[in-house]
């Protein structure tokens, strides 16, 4: 074992010296050398003589995977003939067939079709399972034993014909027991699945055995990938066999189409149109959207053609090379409804309405600045006073455009008798969709929109040296740029962190842009031998890629959550309540009229560093190397076992112009370095086992249980705090001060920016060459900040920079996995129930080792205070990655599948009731918008013992269920004289869903403490509220209308041993202590395919299918989260009524939508 592990040591030492120039040769031997002594240390191989003859078995369905019974399958070649007919299960089996190469012919239903595949028959050949199309396509595949203890396997049509809303392929993996919905995790807009408890990034997907996981987000690239060139998919959870990696909680493989099958394709076009829909529940008609709903039109169309390779006089593929190409475009214009809080009238003439300390209620007159006169300008009168947010409700449409263009050829070819080669390359353009469209109903320049160019490249060679042995070499690149470009660079972001309005640019700039390329490459080995099938194989991941990130370069003034100055003399009604410079606003809606922000921050890249749309360079490496073993092995004839274990080495995240900064504690004194090196400590030990044991007790009934340990990498991406950050780009931020109130339009430019220098007076070189900054370089952090305040505005006082890193002790997470189940065969249909259980250990999280913004004395150690309680000087808000998170899930999956009865329908079902607890279930989250804020941070920044709670992904019961029927309507009484091509061939198909709802957290929208504020203070719950969509206001969740606040919660400030400028403490309501509503959708398909002609083996020449989809055919109105975030009255605590608090604004779902389409399938 040691020595293996210095072979694979000595490899990955060659990789990343490879990398920086040309693939030596070295490594070339070192990559021969590894497959051999893993061939011989894990494959014992060992010539004998093959028999003459051999069994050949396996079952044989149609698309729906019902099995075909007596039905005629036929091998023929080399001079010999071995047929069986199969029985009512589909199933049968060939005794005695000679050894060798032969051709499949299938004959049933009155067709006769032969394979484009040949058959390797041999001993232990495994077993195959067959499918027949309806238009006489056939396919075949192993017929493997169970994978995972979850998950589902679709076939082409199921694929193709199910009702998918934008056609993504990966809607259908929630009717897989286990798997929900993760929104936190959907940075990338493709959808994110939560697979038994685990993160959205813990899915991992692979196309045609290829890697296509986003390498930057997460999540799948390719998502939208035509249907029609699927063969099917492949999906496992659970227990996974050691061949699987990356921490995957759940692995979905993506087979696509060949043209093996013949010369096949098809035409199509899908037509969406809001003139066919329902109106959503918030839709109201507006002046720029007089209509009854929403303008909405989408359009799908391409084609799919495949076939052998055939050039007259010039090449004859017909028997060897076959290719597949397919193209799809989307085009869409949606008008998204939008219900969000505005300045009403009076508010915009300056007119504040106060309870104050002594219960009194005064009117302030505000006299509004004159910049923030000119936001109130651009932001939209309220025109829904009965609304959600009272007075201050605006309701309209935002149209968000979505184009993508996605293409792909795919080439097979036979070499010899025992070589195959197959490559693929595929590319995905999309553009939009606009990220924000409550921003844009503001303002369009505000829109920050989804822009990706995806490519995926594969190239696999496989040697079939004998029917018990195989090779498999496959390499692949994928490259994807999500990028969220902004139109406005520069109006600085207003944000107001208890939700008094909508943000006005929120994205103030920001940029997020990534170029991810993924190098990938594997070698698997396969043999047969006795009752075992061994499979071992190793794997090499190279990431290299390329990103910029700023946020809020245009400035960004906060306003709400923290104690705010008055920067002049605000007069009161009966001039009992007068404010003075100098003194604390009451309320947020003082701070903002009178341009009086809590806080002020800022992205700059210093002079020589790139800014602008590329600020926050960095150029990212990561290397992976992997290795594993796995056996099925036959115990007995009713007794299987698979084992194995995988072994994998992530390095650090590193950047090749070493633009890393982190934290580091030198001679006992905590100081901020450049270039650390390390980044954070690198695992050699991630060994992961995996054991599962299947019992058949009799021919109907099988148990199993399992248990695995699974390494989850680091996400490039959202767990990256090396890159972006300071001294590249830097982060100051000021907070108010009685002394130093901030006023509107204050602002650091790059030109006022000093120098970075070392404790010792040496300056860093951050414009010139990088790469020559040495090792954990210390930065002098209080010099620079102490430069800044002398170079902007020395009144303002010292502006604390924001500082980012890694943890020096930071690693790879663990999932562990348990798993005990039954299975049962029930006539056609086959039943699983099953308890599964995960843990895991080490997951990443966002930590605040100083605290959070306007900490008080005390309470941030790291930063130096007056004795006034003043900033003046050591370190800001750090921001640290840290691996110190966990999560437990316990779960009863049951599922149901096959077909029901004589003529009965395909089901597919699955009900899942489970409980995800964790103490956080993102790394990023969002506070400040209006609707529901998700945060992964904690209340108190030191402790996070008070998070345990349910995940936010957490959904104690959910069920799904999907339907394939056959109406046989030529067969229906009254209906036999209608000619059969009116009658026949119509299909019902639907995906039904139902779930509970998902867990939401309260937020009292102020500071409490000593430690500062980030928008993560909880309130105490006084009362219990009944929450339901079932009421006459059915938006009004919490059920006490402008009441919902002070009825059911108090904010513990001004208490006795209370801290900060309020003088509170944490509140003691829980994380995710509410559930949000139920979740219904039930969608429908009904096709009608007309066959055109017919080929002399019974299959049509061709088929025109028109289809009609219903999304949520019966319009039922699934509400979203309600507003989670209370408005605050910031000098008394006191709760404000009618703000919207408890209401819901928005739909979890869309409004009944119908889409039709044409397909000519030939």
């Amino acid at each position: 074992m040691k020595s293996f592990l210095a072979i694979l040591r000595g490899l990955f030492e060659s990789i990343i010296a490879a990398t920086r120039g040309a693939v030596s040769p070295i490594l070339l031997q070192r990559v021969c050398l590894l497959l051999l002594v893993a061939g011989l240390w894990l494959v014992p191989l060992r010539a004998q003589q093959a028999p003459a003859t051999a069994a050949w078995q396996g079952v044989l369905q149609n698309a729906a995977r019902a099995p075909l019974a007596g039905a005629t399958v036929r091998l023929s070649g080399g001079g010999n003939t071995a047929e069986a007919t199969t029985g009512n299960d589909g199933r049968f089996r060939m005794q005695a067939v000679p050894v060798g190469r032969y051709r499949l012919t299938i004959l049933a239903n009155g067709r006769t079709v032969e394979s484009g595949q040949t058959v390797d028959v041999g001993p232990e050949s495994a077993p195959v399972a067959i499918e027949i199309s309806d238009r006489g396509e056939l396919t075949m595949s192993a017929a493997q034993a169970q994978a995972g203890t979850g998950g589902e396997a679709l076939s082409s049509q199921a694929v193709s014909e199910l009702p998918l809303n934008k056609r993504d392929f990966s809607q259908l993996l929630l009717l897989a027991a286990g798997t929900m919905t993760d929104a936190n995790g959907a940075t990338n807009f493709t959808q994110q699945f939560a697979i038994n408890g685990q993160r959205g990034v813990e899915a991992t997907f692979a196309m045609d055995g290829a890697d296509i996981s986003d390498p930057e987000m997460g999540g799948s690239t390719f998502s939208n990938f035509n249907v029609d060139a699927v063969e099917g998919i492949d999906s496992t959870s659970g227990w996974l066999p050691a061949e699987v990696g990356r921490g995957a909680a759940g692995f979905t493989n993506i087979h696509t189409r060949s043209g093996a099958s013949g010369f096949h394709g098809s035409f199509f076009e899908f037509v969406r149109n809001s003139a066919f829909d329902a109106r959503n529940y918030f839709d109201h008609p507006t002046p720029a959207y007089p209509g009854r709903i929403p303008p909405f039109r989408r359009n799908e169309f391409g084609f799919t053609n495949g076939g052998p390779v055939y050039l007259p006089h010039v090449y004859d593929g017909r028997k060897r090379t076959y290719y597949f190409v397919q193209y799809q475009g989307f085009r869409q214009v949606l008008g998204t409804t939008q219900v969000m809080p505005v300045p009403t009238a009076s508010e915009r003439a300056g007119v504040d309405v106060v309870k104050f300390p002594d219960g009194s209620t005064d009117t302030l007159n505000v006299p509004v600045d004159p910049g923030i006169a000119a936001v109130l300008a651009r932001y939209p009168m309220p025109n829904n006073p009965g609304g959600a947010f009272g007075a201050r409700t605006y309701a309209t449409a935002s149209k968000v455009v979505t184009n993508a263009n996605q293409f792909s050829v795919r080439f097979d070819h036979r070499i010899t008798s025992k070589d195959q080669f197959f490559a693929r390359f595929s590319l995905d353009n999309l553009t939009g969709p606009t990220t924000n469209p409550d921003q844009t109903a503001i303002d369009s320049a505000f829109g920050v929109k989804y822009i990706d160019r995806q490519r995926n490249v594969v190239g696999t060679w496989t040697r079939t040296v004998s029917p018990q042995l195989t090779f498999e070499s496959s390499i692949s690149i994928t490259r994807s740029t999500p990028g969220f470009p902004t139109a406005d660079h520069t109006d600085p972001g207003l944000k107001f962190n208890d939700a008094l309005y909508e943000a006005f640019n929120s994205a103030a700039g920001s940029v997020m842009q990534a170029y991810g390329n993924l190098f990938h490459g594997r070698e698997n080995v396969s043999y047969l031998r006795g009752r075992h099938a061994f499979k071992a194989g190793a794997e090499v991941r190279l990431n290299r890629d390329t990103t910029y990130f700023g946020t809020s370069p245009n400035g960004e003034y906060d306003f709400g959550g923290g104690k705010a100055y008055a920067n002049e003399t605000i007069l009161s009604q009966s001039g009992m309540h007068d404010i003075h410079p100098g003194d604390p606003l009451p309320d947020t809606l003082s701070g903002f009229l009178s341009g009086s922000p809590f806080a002020y921050t800022v992205a700059i890249a210093p002079p020589g560093i790139s800014s602008g749309e590329h600020i926050g360079p960095a150029a990212i490496n990561r290397n992976n190397v992997s290795a594993y073993v796995q056996d099925t092995w036959k115990v007995t004839p009713t007794v299987t076992l698979d084992y194995g274990v995988r072994w994998d080495l992530y390095t650090p995240i590193a950047e090749r112009a070493h633009r890393t900064a982190a934290f580091r504690t030198i001679n006992g004194t905590q100081q901020y370095v450049v270039n650390p090196q390390p980044g954070y400590q690198t695992n050699w030990h991630a060994f992961e086992p995996r054991v599962q044991v299947a019992w058949q007790a009799t021919s109907k009934v099988q148990v199993h249980a399992g248990a695995a340990i699974m390494a989850i990498p680091p996400n490039i991406w959202q767990d990256n705090f090396l890159t972006g950050s300071t001294p590249f780009v830097m982060y100051p931020r000021l907070l108010s001060a009685s002394a130093n109130p901030i006023h509107y339009g204050f602002q650091i430019t790059p030109n006022e920016l000093p120098g970075v220098f070392t404790p010792g007076g040496a300056q860093i070189p951050l414009s010139n060459n990088t790469k020559s900054i040495h090792a954990n370089t210390v930065m002098d952090v209080d010099r620079f900040e102490k430069d800044l305040a002398a170079l902007t505005k020395p009144s303002q006082g010292v502006s604390a920079l924001n500082l980012s890193g890694i943890d020096l002790k930071f690693n790879n997470a663990t999932m562990y996995t348990w798993t005990l189940g039954l299975e049962r065969k029930i006539g056609n249909l086959t039943a699983d129930a099953a308890y599964v259980g995960t843990a895991s250990e080490k997951l990443p999280r966002y930590s605040f080792p100083n605290a959070y913004a306007g900490a008080s004395p005390g309470f941030a150690p790291h930063t130096e205070f007056d004795s006034a309680g003043n900033v003046i000087g050591g370190f800001g808000v750090e921001n640290v990655i840290v691996s110190d998170a966990h999560s437990t899930y316990h779960a009863l999956q049951t599922s149901l599948s096959g077909t029901m009865g004589h003529g009965g329908p395909g089901v597919q079902a699955s009900y899942t009731w489970s409980k995800s607890l964790d103490d956080t279930s993102l790394v990023l989250g969002g506070t400040g918008s209006t609707g529901a804020a998700a945060s992964g941070f904690s209340q108190n920044p030191y402790d996070t013992h008070g998070e345990k709670g349910p995940s936010n992904f957490d959904v104690t019961h959910g069920f799904g269920l999907s339907l394939a029927q056959d109406l046989h309507l030529q067969q229906a009484p009254g209906l036999q004289a209608v000619p059969r091509s009116v009658t026949g061939g119509w299909e019902l198909l639907s995906i039904s869903s139902i779930s509970s709802g998902s867990p939401f957290t309260v937020y009292s929208g102020i500071q409490q403490t000593g430690y500062g504020s980030n928008g993560v203070d909880r309130p105490d719950q006084i009362a219990k509220p009944k929450l339901s969509t079932a009421r006459k206001v059915r938006e009004d969740y919490f059920g006490h209308g402008g009441d919902n606040g002070v009825d059911f919660f108090s904010i513990p400030v001004h208490v006795p041993g209370g801290s900060g400028p309020n003088d509170g403490r944490f509140g003691t309501l829980g994380r995710n202590t509410f559930r949000g509503p139920a979740f219904y959708n039930f969608d429908f398909a009904l096709i009608k395919d007309t066959p055109f002609g017919r080929r002399r083996s019974g299959a049509e020449v061709m088929d025109l299918q028109f289809r009609s989809e219903f999304f949520n055919l019966f319009n039922i109105v699934t509400m979203g989260l309600p507003s989670n975030t209370l408005q605050v009255n910031q000098t008394t605590g006191e709760i404000l009524r009618d703000t919207g608090f408890g209401v819901i604004s928005k739909t979890a779902g869309n409004s009944r939508q119908i889409q039709f389409s044409l397909k000519l399938i030939y």
